[in-house]
């Protein structure tokens, strides 16, 4: 194999879900939350069009359920059409959302798509003038959980680029998601490129051979999937991957914005604070991911297809209204955001404010203050310092927490009777923690 040759890998399309998004936004708003995952697959196969890709894979996950929508169905099948005018293939395995138990499509598929099997695993070859290119094997999902360790049948000879098609959470701990693990996989012989879906966030696993990677969610469609969507562009040349690129297709991005109230910061109203929020929320800029130059078109296509920003703001520090925003009531923390979203509404790419989390505390005396007044203050500091920086005591915080707290990564199967929890979240709740410890000795002492 001499040639060079180019694909797209791409991952949980979810066709026939949409974007969610509270409030009452503006109609036009609403239209985009509703066509979005739609438009990141056409922007996809505009690309692939566009940059003569030889084929794609879309790991796990076409469709948003296992019963496919008239809409989504006829959608995804219209799109493979323009790619099977310029002979681009489409390699499909199903995933937990769309598993293949019976025959669920509503139309006939093009014949440039290939379904992998979901009996076994299904070998592909690709060929490009007359040559084999590359060799693709993967197995689709028959029921909604796969519990086999489908990836050990995944047999290939070195002969060729070897891709294996996997739609994983890879986590062993996880029994229903192709349990595996990273070592498991690049134990497999002769993979060039583990093709991976299902987790819906962008990650190289492993940059050498075997190359493994997760493209993500090519449009996010909540907080839990907040970010840049989009998928993957490999070029192989001569059995080596020469260029893996990340090329963005979200048309709105899902953004967490963190705003401090800091000493500076005059906040007596809430008229102060809708300022505030108006002054840190229109910074928001949409950065463009670093890309070769070959790719300076698409740059100029996506800062016009690109549209906005749902936002979650979070607000953090000491303010004397905090007595206020506590009891703060459903209709008037509404209103509230209502207002900020009418500010918001002549930007040139949308912002709209989704919700506001409050995580403010009362005025108080400095606590460096505190810590020279009494040494008190000054052993809390140490333990707070000991579960912020010493792993082995995080760890055991979290374990006195109790069961009701559950660290979970895949937002497509959140437990809603737990509690989830990441690194940034601990942090938070140590300094809340700490906040209210320092404001109830205080007043013990009585020294507020």
């Amino acid at each position: 194999m001499s040639g060079t040759f180019r694909f797209i890998h791409a991952a949980d399309l979810h066709l026939g879900s949409f974007l969610n998004i509270n409030g009452n936004p503006p109609e036009e708003i609403q239209a985009l939350c509703s066509e979005a995952v739609y438009l990141s697959f056409e922007r996809l196969c505009n690309i692939a069009i566009m940059y003569k890709v030889d084929f794609i894979l879309i790991c796990g996950d076409v469709y948003d359920s296992y019963l496919r929508s008239v809409r989504g169905n006829r959608f995804f099948i219209n799109q493979c059409l323009r790619l099977s005018d310029i002979n681009i293939g489409v390699y499909v395995i199903y995933g937990n959302h769309d598993a293949a138990s019976e025959k669920q499509e509503l139309f006939d598929i093009p014949q440039n798509v290939h379904i992998l099997s979901s009996d076994s695993a299904e070998i592909f070859e690709v060929f490009k003038d007359n040559e084999v290119i590359a060799k693709i094997i993967g197995k689709s999902y028959k029921h909604r959980s796969e519990r086999e360790k489908v990836y050990e049948n995944y047999l290939l000879d070195n002969d060729s680029f070897n891709i294996a098609m996997l739609h994983t959470a890879i986590d062993g701990d996880n029994k229903n998601y192709v349990p595996c693990t990273l070592e498991e996989l690049k134990l497999v012989p002769n993979i060039d490129y583990w093709a991976l879906g299902h987790i819906h966030k962008t990650n190289i696993l492993s940059s050498a051979r075997p190359v493994i990677a997760f493209p993500g969610i090519p449009q996010g469609r909540d907080m839990g999937e907040q970010g840049v969507g989009g998928v993957f562009f490999v070029e192989v040349c001569k059995k080596e991957i020469a260029r893996m690129e990340f090329l963005p297709i979200a048309t709105i991005i899902y953004k967490r914005v963190e705003i401090t109230i800091g000493e500076n910061d005059k906040i007596e109203n809430f008229s102060d604070l809708t300022s505030l929020i108006l002054e840190k929320t229109r910074e928001i800029t949409y950065v463009f991911p670093e890309i070769s130059n070959e790719f300076v078109h698409l740059q100029e296509a996506k800062n016009n297809e690109f549209k906005g920003h749902i936002l979650m703001v979070v607000i953090e520090g000491r303010t004397e209204l905090q007595d206020k925003i506590t009891h703060m009531k459903e209709e008037d923390y509404k209103q509230f955001i209502e207002d900020i979203n009418e500010e918001l509404s002549l930007e040139k790419y949308f912002l709209w404010v989704d919700s506001i989390i409050f995580r403010t505390t009362g005025l108080m005396q400095d606590f460096e203050s505190l810590k020279m007044q009494n040494s008190i203050f000054r052993d809390l500091d140490d333990v707070i310092s000991l579960y912020r920086e010493e792993e082995d005591n995080r760890v055991q915080l979290v374990k006195n927490w109790g069961a009701i707290w559950k660290k979970q990564i895949y937002t497509e199967n959140i437990d809603e009777d737990k509690f989830d929890f990441d690194e940034e979240i601990i942090e938070d709740i140590i300094m809340q923690a700490k906040e209210i410890v320092i404001e109830k000795l205080a007043q013990a002492l009585e020294i507020m």
